[in-house]
């Protein structure tokens, strides 16, 4: 089957790396892929990829080759993927973007496009299912395809000699915080705070922020942040996971997936995330991380601090997250899924 993938930019983000990686095993498997953008820089991508650049995602194709299958993905593309006319057209959805609090003032030209009568693509079932209740069951088709993780790249490293060295040294916990501070989803405020409740009781902690953009003042002044990456390549993101102690994940309910989340699970990091429907869906015994209420600073603060002194918990976290994430978020098992879907 020959696929093309459409988006807006090609610039570092989670929304991207996902239609990269699932475009990577489409490849894998045989297949022919198309991405089509508009603008962006995708060399921070680790592997190599093909990326046709546009100044209209609905311009007519110029080679000899059509696609069978049009995937939109940002809600600004899925006009242009159904003028493309393919003979089979699927919205790509990582997020419900009618749920952003920054594109209140659009929800209404969001919603009419998800209504438009194209099949809807979902990451997981809770997006699913929040899909059905806003939209009904009637309006279009919705199908769970799942997420990939790189679990290869994405591994553990030396995980408890790093915490006896650190412990050695009497050097302080290493807290690492990813997401972009201005996106309310992903709830970067909470952690800071956290951060600052602790280091008021005392407590020593070097944190690390990763963003896409680079530090504002308004970050800046909650707590002193240590550490500051921005466009942060995944090989790198990697080496963060393994040389922190433990990953603060405070998304708010609306948030799409959570890639650090899951990155950093599949690394061993213990973690402590917010009670969410998609961090909760990975497994049912919620025994992978220490969950607390969303946008509760003092609730964050405190599991920390309680996951920072307790060895035998960051253990059960080590070998869940180890074990977990392969299982569920297999490159195999999603690519599988697009297959069967689109050859129906």
């Amino acid at each position: 089957m020959i696929f093309c993938y459409l988006l807006e930019s090609t610039e570092l983000c989670g929304g991207v790396r996902v239609v990269f990686d699932q475009a990577r095993g489409l490849l894998k498997c045989g297949h022919h892929v198309i991405i089509r953008a508009k603008r962006g820089c995708h060399q921070w991508y680790h592997h190599p990829i093909e990326i046709e650049y546009v100044n209209d995602l609905a311009e007519p194709f110029k080679q000899l080759v059509r696609p069978d299958i049009i995937f939109a993905t940002f809600w600004t593309t899925v006009e242009s993927a159904i003028a493309l006319e393919c003979s089979k057209t699927y919205h790509l959805c990582q997020g419900y973007e009618g749920d952003i609090v920054e594109y209140a003032a659009i929800k209404g030209d969001i919603e009419a496009v998800y209504r438009l009568p194209i099949a809807k693509l979902t990451i997981g079932d809770w997006l699913t299912k929040r899909l059905q209740i806003v939209f009904g069951t009637q309006q279009f088709d919705v199908y769970t395809i799942g997420q990939i993780v790189d679990t290869t790249l994405f591994a553990p490293s030396f995980f408890f000699i790093r915490r006896l060295w650190r412990q050695v040294m009497l050097r302080p916990a290493r807290v690492l915080l990813v997401g972009q501070f201005e996106n309310n989803v992903k709830g970067i405020a909470t952690g800071l705070y956290a951060v600052q409740l602790l280091r008021k009781q005392g407590v020593q902690l070097h944190l690390t922020r990763v963003s896409t953009q680079p530090i504002i003042d308004k970050e800046a002044d909650i707590t002193d942040i240590n550490s500051y990456f921005y466009n942060v390549r995944p090989p790198v993101m990697t080496t963060l996971y393994q040389n922190h102690d433990v990953l603060l994940a405070p998304s708010l309910e609306n948030e799409g997936f959570g890639l650090p989340f899951a990155e950093a699970l599949s690394c061993g990091l213990p973690c402590v995330a917010t009670r969410i429907s998609s961090y909760l869906s990975f497994d049912q015994r919620h025994d992978y991380a220490s969950f607390v209420s969303p946008s509760n600073a003092k609730e964050m603060a405190q599991a920390t601090l309680n996951l920072i002194n307790n060895h035998q918990q960051q253990n059960k976290q080590h070998y869940q997250g180890v074990k977990l994430i392969p299982k569920l978020f297999s490159e195999t098992a999603v690519i599988k899924r697009i297959e069967t879907i689109c050859s129906n």
